[in-house]
């Protein structure tokens, strides 16, 4: 035995970590690894919907708590599922910078981050691509479906085609929705607080704010919201991120009466831009009718990022609308015909190696069996060559 011979030769190809940590993990064919991965499947679809339904404001406010905890929950089983593979993983680097090994630590590097006290991240901006990141938790989804494509064996496709290319296929679909109505979500909807409001003339108000970036909105207005006095959407007089203040026009004869005489301190609110994407709800709806190439106009995006991701869910609607004709085709020929494909019969197939119809006449002009034209000879093209 050489000095740089394993003195096992299996040790190379021995798990990593306790061996019932390797199967729970690595082992499709164990009733854990099962179970496992259902669970996790579960966590992600439920990670999904939260994060949804915490950009609608009116959902968000009153259950920010539960969001919150929520959060943390779900963050910590990803941490174990994480530092799982890192233990059961013999190339801990290679996993580690691996392209799946980065989307599980994007997974939860954003909330650890935003629990850090850390200055440079408590801007709105910065906070906004964090949760932009979360997204990425649902391309776990489609390591799944790969997953259970390369451990289906070929029996189990045959035996129930349709069910396992339907479940790959709403896989994909619930991946695509997702990611493209938070990304254009962000990319279209701006936000940030208010400090303070003055007033300005006898129909103006100024609202200060700190976080005050993105470009006015084409309907020229925007929407304050949590001033109880001052909440509405008005048209814009004076956009100007670089002097962070927006000046807008007052017609309301209620916020007239109520506008302040000196500079007023506000606490909990704040501007958005008036846009039809309010929420990742309100986008997923623009993303279905984009995926379906309706199109029905009544919601598009107007920013240079929103129609580069628009673009890309275009093309992605037209990859599922293949996928999605492909396995119909398929599921039709299966009940029509028994089988996903039409498998010549002896006969045809004998005629495709080279066999001649037994009533051969050297006056046609094309072979009935090949199609092929008669060689100047009159011979059929097998027998010329």
């Amino acid at each position: 035995m050489t000095e740089h011979e394993p003195s096992n030769p299996f040790e190379e190809n021995a798990p990593a970590g306790p061996a019932w940590l390797f199967k729970l993990i690595h082992d499709p064919t164990s009733a854990g690894y099962q179970k496992l991965h259902a669970f996790l499947n579960s966590i992600i679809f439920v990670a999904a919907i939260l994060g949804a339904l915490e950009t609608v404001e009116a959902i968000h406010t009153p259950f920010a708590k539960f969001f919150e905890v929520s959060e943390y929950v779900i963050v910590g089983i990803f941490s174990l599922e994480y530092l799982a593979n890192i233990i059961t993983t013999r190339n801990k680097m290679g996993y580690i910078f691996s392209f799946w090994g980065i989307i599980d630590f994007l997974a939860i590097a954003p909330t650890f981050l935003q629990m850090a006290n850390i200055t440079a991240l408590k801007s709105a901006r910065i906070l906004r691509v964090l949760r932009v990141l979360r997204v990425l938790r649902v391309l776990k989804l489609a390591r799944e479906a790969l997953q259970r494509v390369q451990n289906t064996s070929a029996a189990d496709k045959r035996k129930s085609p349709l069910t396992m290319n339907l479940t790959i296929y709403f896989l994909a679909l619930f991946s695509v929705v997702i990611i493209s109505s938070t990304l254009i979500y962000f990319a279209e909807f701006s936000t940030g607080p208010i400090q303070s409001v003055e007033r300005q003339g006898d129909t103006h108000l100024v609202f200060h704010s700190n976080e005050f970036h993105g470009e006015l909105a084409p309907s020229g207005k925007v929407t304050i919201v949590g001033t109880e006095k001052y909440d509405g959407t008005f048209e814009v007089k004076k956009w100007s991120p670089e002097e962070h203040v927006i000046e807008v026009l007052v017609t309301d004869p209620d916020i007239l009466a109520a506008m302040p005489t000196e500079l007023t301190t506000l606490s909990a609110a704040h501007w958005q831009k008036d846009s039809p994407f309010t929420s990742v709800p309100a986008a997923s709806w623009w993303c279905v009718v984009t995926l379906t190439t309706v199109g029905y106009g009544d919601m598009f995006p107007v920013t240079v990022p929103g129609r580069i991701i628009a673009a890309v869910t275009m093309f992605l609607g037209l990859a599922l609308f293949g996928m999605l004709m492909n396995i119909i085709g398929k599921a039709m020929m299966a009940a029509l015909f028994g089988a996903e494909e039409i498998e010549p019969d002896n006969k045809t197939a004998k005629a495709g190696s080279g066999a001649l119809p037994k009533e051969w006449n050297p006056a046609w002009r094309h072979c009935p069996t090949c199609g092929n034209e008669h060689s100047p000879t009159g011979q059929h093209p097998t027998q010329a060559h």
